[in-house]
């Protein structure tokens, strides 16, 4: 096994970030949806450091911190592969969505690399589909690993908006727009099926244009979603500050969505899709809210 970067105890800091390792007791959570079909979510971390203001996962029953210093804690699961590799049995003709509630190349994937461990459980297991969704290049570190899945794992890169300005605003720590595009562009050309995930939608300057644009990168298609609030949320006020109110018009939203229709047309890859995090409408429990759903 890799030796571990950073001992258990005390708790280390990376670039002001509390990094907080821990022992998890179970790595693979059963997620059911009758358009998706996923089987499990795979989170090799807790806590993540872009720290998106409208994270709805920061007020998660299983933070470590109160929502107010979401994106300042990561709990990287250490066990995270060995876990996978003893559940592998029950990965059967399965799908896994890595990660339904953190991103799994969160920039502490450079140092610990428990998403690259996972996936190289995952790739010997020859029946499981992966779907792996971030907003981050860093996935182009394991470009290599995702091509040797085959047809059997797929990208998606989250997009929200056509705006890095909006991006620095409400995604701070996370990487910048360009380089997304960047990212699926080298994603397409080696031959990896990559998708846009307009999720969640933001504010967008020019609808059309960012349409022709994911269609120019070699995305395969492309799903909107929506904005998950939780209750008092703060980040309603600071989409009324900038003037962004419309993202949460359902109107504005199917606006974005048929631009994006006008440039997949074959394909039924422009769908209705939630997100606040990196997660669409499939990882979301029955017994939770829909993504699209104000709560409180």
């Amino acid at each position: 096994m890799t030796p571990l970067p950073w001992p258990l105890d005390p708790p280390p800091l990376f670039k002001d970030l509390l990094v907080e390792p821990e022992e998890a007791r179970s790595i693979l959570r059963p997620q059911k949806d009758e358009r998706y079909g996923f089987g499990f979510a795979l989170s090799p971390y807790r806590g993540c450091a872009h720290g998106c203001r409208y994270c709805y996962v920061r007020e998660y029953p299983n933070a470590l911190h109160p929502p107010e210093d979401w994106g300042g804690w990561v709990a990287p699961k250490l066990n995270a592969p060995e876990l996978l590799w003893s559940q592998r049995h029950r990965l059967h003709n399965a799908r896994v969505f890595m990660a339904s509630a953190t991103d799994p190349y969160q920039p502490l994937e450079r140092q610990y690399r428990l998403s690259r461990r996972c996936l190289e459980v995952l790739l010997l297991c020859p029946t499981t589909e992966v779907i792996v969704h971030t907003r981050s290049p860093l996935v182009l570190q394991d470009l290599e690993l995702l091509r040797a899945f085959g047809d059997r794992l797929s990208v998606g890169l989250s997009i929200p908006t056509d705006d890095d300005t909006v991006r620095q605003i409400v995604e701070p720590h996370a990487p910048p727009i360009p380089s997304r595009w960047a990212a699926v562009e080298r994603l397409a050309a080696a031959g990896i099926q990559v998708t846009i995930g307009v999720a969640p939608l933001l504010a967008v300057h020019d609808p059309p244009a960012f349409a022709r644009r994911a269609k120019a990168s070699g995305a395969s298609g492309a799903w909107v979603g929506g904005l998950r609030l939780l209750k008092q949320d703060p980040f309603y006020k600071m989409l009324a500050d900038h003037g962004w109110l419309k993202v949460l018009d359902p109107d504005y939203a199917e606006t974005i969505r048929s631009a994006f229709r006008r440039v997949f047309p074959s394909r039924k890859r422009v769908r209705e899709g939630p997100a606040s995090c990196p997660v669409p409408q499939a990882m979301v429990m029955a017994t939770q809210p829909g993504l699209f759903d104000r709560v409180g």
